[in-house]
């Protein structure tokens, strides 16, 4: 039996299907390294404990559980003011930008 002549439309179904193939691997590609490099970033120190703790002179267990907990306590209060300052600035900055008037 004779083979069917290739035709445009085959070859544009080969077409598609290749270039969605292409496409898929690279978006798994970059997928795969954007999500090492947040999962790297997101592990890391950002609050500098590490260094903190590493410069720290040698204490007793109560003393250093206490300075840890008021070095905890100072970064939730600061994350708190800065939610305050982002609602604030959602909530009275952004409207007046946008119509001039609160």
């Amino acid at each position: 039996m004779a083979k069917p002549a290739r035709t445009s439309r085959n070859r544009a179904i080969r077409n598609f299907q290749s270039a969605g193939t292409d496409a898929a691997g690279f978006i798994w590609g970059a997928t795969d390294k954007a999500a090492g490099v947040f999962f790297r970033w997101i592990t890391a120190d950002h609050t500098g404990m590490s260094h903190v703790t590493k410069y720290m002179p040698v204490m007793g267990f109560l003393d250093n559980l206490r300075f840890l907990l008021l070095a905890l306590m100072i970064q939730v209060a600061y994350a708190f003011m800065g939610g305050i300052l982002i609602f604030l600035f959602i909530a009275f900055v952004i409207p007046y930008l946008l119509f001039g008037y609160i």
